[in-house]
């Protein structure tokens, strides 16, 4: 693109043009005024000089008859009006040489027609061939007078017309200009604008010589694209939440199948343990393992309702924690004696191991101790019937916790860093049932005490090792 031009400068370069070309315009006026004029005043004084020059001669032609003082005074007033009349002549020309060498010579030649008049007055025959060699001189100059007057009047109506085609010219190609350069640019400035509105496809702006509209068109498109650029991340965000409500949804519905099932059995044996104590006669050991059983079954289906609950609160935001001092060994010998009836009718042992000693930290009791037995619990439903479970003491780098070990299948490498998210599961667990809550449950009350959960696979065939650790109180 070339130089840039602003609209002042425009205006300013074209007033300035078009007031030289009137100027011009009229200089050209004048001088035409003025050369006609002083061309038309050398006609006539070449012409007068002339007349002159024949009364001179009828003047010359008196005397020489009558030889009378009337006569020569009449002779001596034609010369006296014919040298005045070439002095007028003088000013009249413009100086150039040619000018002053021709009013030289017809000067010379009059002062010889002079000298030859007062010499020889008689010598009529000589007198008459000097005044008819100046009188044909006198009628070439208005001959010439004339057409240099003519042709200054053609040079003069040349010049005003290519000036006034240029003023013409002028304003056309200023109109030109503007709807090259500021027309069709606002007109694809209001295409785009549509464009933009209708979230269609923009083509390229065109650019402009004007440096005001070449500013706008670079405004919009810099607002354009800011624009295309926020539609875009917009649009992707969109498709993110999109994408997250349906992947939201999808889980919530393995969620619902999956926590149907799950409940459905606890509800099943409680119904059928309820049923079968209703057939016995009056056999109180069979009562009491129906009704045992039918504890054990509520206590997991309570835990399950709980650890829903509390997930939800927690997505919500709406799950307050306590900040109190707390013995995790104490909680862990707690959760394990809860727990123990749970394990014992899944064929699994619970042991304590170093939890005889405080763990002291700050948090909530109740939300560490759902916790463990949501650890607990996972590590029953992966261990083989007469497994063992062990819950130890882990205490490091100023943090408190303690480690759930099972001897079930463990996790494959590349599911240990998902087994904590809601509604996943590995391999194992989808095999076995289950929401695939209550890792997860226990990530978020490790995370909202600032502590930290991870699991690890024991050696190859041992089972999973799953840490919960809180910084130690102080």
């Amino acid at each position: 693109m070339g130089t840039l031009i602003g609209f002042r400068g425009l205006f300013l370069v074209g007033a300035v043009t078009m007031a030289l070309g009137l100027g011009a315009l009229l200089g050209t006026i004048f001088h035409l005024q003025g050369s006609t004029r002083t061309f038309a005043q050398r006609a006539d004084m070449a012409q007068r000089q002339a007349l002159l020059l024949t009364r001179i001669d009828a003047r010359a032609a008196q005397l020489a008859l009558t030889r009378s003082s009337a006569a020569r005074v009449e002779l001596g007033d034609a010369v006296r009006a014919y040298l005045t009349s070439i002095a007028d002549e003088e000013a009249l020309m413009d100086g150039d040489e040619p000018d002053r060498h021709y009013q030289a010579q017809e000067h010379a030649n009059a002062q010889r027609l002079v000298r030859l008049l007062m010499a020889r007055p008689d010598d009529l025959t000589n007198i008459r061939v000097m005044i008819r060699h100046i009188a044909a001189r006198e009628n070439e100059e208005a001959e010439l007078a004339t057409a240099q007057a003519r042709q200054a009047q053609t040079h003069a109506w040349r010049t005003i017309l290519i000036i006034l085609c240029l003023l013409l010219i002028l304003p056309l190609w200023a109109s030109l200009f503007l709807w090259r350069h500021l027309i069709r640019p606002l007109d694809a400035l209001a295409r785009a604008s549509r464009s933009i509105a209708c979230e269609a496809f923009r083509k390229p702006l065109p650019s402009s010589r004007l440096s005001e509209m070449q500013h706008l068109i670079s405004q919009f498109d810099n607002m354009a694209q800011a624009v295309e650029e926020k539609v875009v991340a917009r649009t992707g965000a969109l498709q993110q939440l999109n994408q997250q409500l349906a992947d939201t949804d999808q889980r919530r519905r393995l969620f619902l199948s999956k926590v149907s099932h799950e409940l459905r059995t606890p509800v099943t044996v409680m119904r059928g343990e309820a049923e079968v104590a209703l057939r016995m006669n009056g056999d109180a050991p069979s009562l009491r393992d129906a009704l045992r059983q039918i504890l054990d079954s509520n206590h997991f289906l309570e835990r399950r309702l709980n650890d829903l609950l509390t997930l939800a609160r927690a997505e919500d935001g709406a799950l307050p924690i306590r900040h109190d001092p707390v013995d995790l060994a104490q909680l862990a010998r707690q959760v394990g004696q809860s727990a123990s009836g749970f394990a014992n009718a899944s064929g699994v042992r619970l042991e304590l191991e170093a939890l005889d000693r405080p763990m002291l930290a700050i948090g909530d009791a109740d939300r560490l101790r759902q916790a463990m037995l949501a650890l607990v619990d996972n590590g029953v439903k992966f261990s083989p019937p007469g497994g063992t479970i062990r819950l130890e003491r882990s205490c490091a780098n100023g943090q408190v916790g303690v480690l759930i070990k099972d001897e079930g299948p463990g996790v494959a490498e590349g599911e240990l860093d998902r087994i904590f998210d809601p509604y996943v599961q590995g391999r194992a667990g989808r095999s076995l049932g289950g929401t695939g809550l209550g890792l997860s449950l226990a990530r978020w009350i490790a995370q909202a005490h600032d502590g930290v959960i991870s699991a690890c696979n024991r050696n190859e065939g041992e089972g999973l090792c799953v840490s919960l650790r809180l910084p130690a109180r102080v």
